[in-house]
């Protein structure tokens, strides 16, 4: 593990000053550079398998996708879309990669599930679903703290 620590901080400053030189060279918008970075950080984290690095490689490459979704035209929230879907894959590649022996992972889930829920409202029932979802959260959230405080009591 040692050696790939040695020589993926160059590679990754590398990459990323490449990427910056083609976006000027090349007249691309910047906000590939949001996906690229995410990436990069992906590509880091599937050599080390450092939790660290794919934390920011998820939300990063989701970001990155939204923006490019929206630069692309699509309808909705493809930018929220995208950075739920990329907190959801933070628990996604950590469950799959992990075998699920960390306990206390599942925190990507609260926000990707919100930001995913929100962008799907605003999606499928316009800006009148979105304002439902904005509202009704913490409700929801109210809701899911008395159960773990009922439950909490029943199992004591």
């Amino acid at each position: 593990m040692r050696g790939v620590s040695g020589w993926l901080p160059g590679v990754i400053l590398i990459v990323i000053g490449v990427t910056l030189f083609a976006v000027q060279l090349l007249r691309l918008d910047a906000d590939v550079i949001v996906l690229i970075v995410g990436l990069v950080l992906a590509i880091a984290y599937a050599a080390t398998r450092r939790y660290g690095l794919l934390i920011p490689a998820g939300i990063l490459s989701g970001l990155g996708t939204g923006i490019l979704l929206e630069d692309l035209g699509a309808r909705g929230e493809p930018v929220v879309l995208g950075l739920g879907l990329g907190f959801l894959a933070i628990f996604g590649v950590d469950l799959i990669a992990s075998g699920a022996r960390e306990r206390g992972r599942w925190w990507p889930l609260v926000p990707g599930t919100i930001l995913t829920i929100v962008a799907g409202a605003e999606s499928t029932f316009g800006a009148e679903g979105k304002r439902l979802i904005e509202q009704a959260w913490p409700v929801l959230l109210i809701a899911l703290g008395a159960w773990l405080l009922v439950r909490g009591r029943a199992s004591a």
